[in-house]
């Protein structure tokens, strides 16, 4: 029995591979506006002369049908007639009603004014600013009745406290890492 769960663990991360394989360059032309656009652009101009091509259309012809079936309006003034070019309609349907959504919403979230975050963000930079401030005013302070070299010895000794905790809190994090070198008993491969 403990074969069969190691077997189907397996195959669980074998297809986790694959569709992380598959869904990273859906991620990232979802994530980048104008890539997206450029390839909603070129789909639309690709499977449009693609169309006229394979039907013996004219290229405005083409580019009408691929607005009239990009857009799902489909007039019916223009269609493939063959199967190659029904593919081809197939296609730009898919991937207009996939991909002109995603876009549309870029738009949308770029329009929309969150009054509440700009309030918020205006606090916080203001914050930081301060924080500035009263770090250059304490450092002025501490070198005028210290002395420089007190003052970069101070400031050593932060640095290298801070990067102790720096490496402390990056060991944390790599506890919780996926162990791809584990099998599900706890022992190494």
């Amino acid at each position: 029995m403990a074969d069969e769960v190691t077997d189907v663990d397996r195959a669980e991360r074998a297809v986790a591979r694959r569709i992380g394989v598959l869904s990273r360059p859906v991620r990232a032309l979802v994530n980048a506006p104008h890539l997206l656009v450029l390839a909603i652009l070129g789909i639309w101009v690709a499977c449009s002369l693609v169309y006229a091509v394979l039907e013996g259309k004219g290229p405005i012809e083409g580019l009408w049908w691929g607005i009239v079936t990009g857009s799902t309006v489909g007039y019916g003034d223009y269609y493939p007639s063959s199967t190659p070019g029904r593919a081809v309609g197939a296609l730009l349907i898919v991937s207009m009603l996939v991909l002109v959504p995603i876009a549309i919403g870029h738009v949308i979230a770029n329009l929309v004014f969150d009054k509440e975050s700009l309030a918020v963000a205006t606090v916080l930079e203001d914050v930081h600013e301060r924080i500035d401030r009263l770090e250059h005013l304490t450092l002025a302070s501490l070198e005028a009745q210290h002395g420089r070299e007190w003052l970069e010895e101070r400031l050593a000794e932060h640095e290298a406290a801070d990067a102790a905790t720096t490496d402390v809190a990056e060991q944390m994090l790599a506890m919780f890492q996926p162990k791809h070198d584990q099998d599900p008993s706890g022992g190494l491969r």
